[in-house]
């Protein structure tokens, strides 16, 4: 958090845009191997009261391509759900899940806490 007022020199200024840019050059990571999208557009199949209201089953992640998920899949950061129910579930999706589980984000929503199965519209 950095707060500037009407009352700082330029000076001071200086040395904040400097220690930013101390703190960029010494903990800068690469992003190689990171996706670079976050945000998947869903094909909403139902809406999501009776998505999660309806009779559902749970299947090996995996297994659910194509399928429509009935329950929240939310990774922290960035903290927005990738599925929510009443979407179709998709390979793309499906990668991104992984992805995010094998870098170590925390992930909440399913039922099944480690989201080796998800719950979808039987």
């Amino acid at each position: 958090l950095a707060y500037l007022s009407m009352g700082d020199r330029p000076q001071e200024l200086e040395r904040l845009v400097s220690a930013l840019a101390e703190i960029k050059r010494r903990y800068q990571t690469s992003s190689a191997g990171l996706l670079n999208q976050e945000y998947f557009d869903p094909e909403v199949v139902a809406s999501p009261q009776e998505a999660f209201y309806a009779e559902k089953k749970s299947l090996p992640l995996r297994q659910t391509e194509g399928m429509v998920c009935s329950e929240f899949v939310m990774c922290y950061p960035p903290g927005i759900p990738i599925l929510a129910p009443g979407e179709r579930i998709t390979a793309e999706i499906l990668d991104y899940i992984e992805y995010a589980k094998s870098k170590g984000c925390s992930m909440t929503g399913p039922e099944d806490p480690d989201i080796l199965r998800l719950n979808v519209l039987a």
